[in-house]
């Protein structure tokens, strides 16, 4: 035999080894459940055999992550700072027309001479 047949013959007499002291655990579980020993005792033969199963082939129980397909960045909302500062804008606009321009309080910028030429009915 090459040594790689040799290899995996001892790596399959050690497996075989392993499956039969699994299926030991097993039976004497079966007998601890004929016998009526508590639930513990089963409970300890059944983890025993499963343990060994799973050193017998680890390949298949060992738990594998897939890769993301893509990575999704996730950046800082701004929505809710531009809606606070777009309605600042728009308030301090309109604050400023009321405190330095024609509109608001229309007494502080007009005499009683502007009102009859502003409320004159037109030729």
């Amino acid at each position: 035999m090459t040594p790689e047949e040799l290899e995996r013959h001892s790596d399959l007499i050690h497996k075989a080894k392993i499956l039969s002291g699994a299926s030991e655990q097993y039976f004497k579980a079966a007998r601890a459940i004929e016998i009526g020993e508590s639930e513990e005792v089963r409970y300890r033969f059944i983890k025993s055999a499963k343990e060994s199963i799973e050193d017998a082939f680890p390949e298949v129980f060992q738990v594998r992550q897939p890769a993301p397909k893509y990575v999704i960045k996730e950046e800082h909302d701004h929505k809710i700072t531009k809606i606070i500062a777009i309605a600042a804008l728009i308030l301090g606009v309109l604050y400023s027309f009321v405190k330095f321009g024609p509109t608001g309080d229309l007494s502080k910028t007009w005499t009683a001479d502007d009102i009859p030429k502003a409320t004159a009915y037109p030729k």
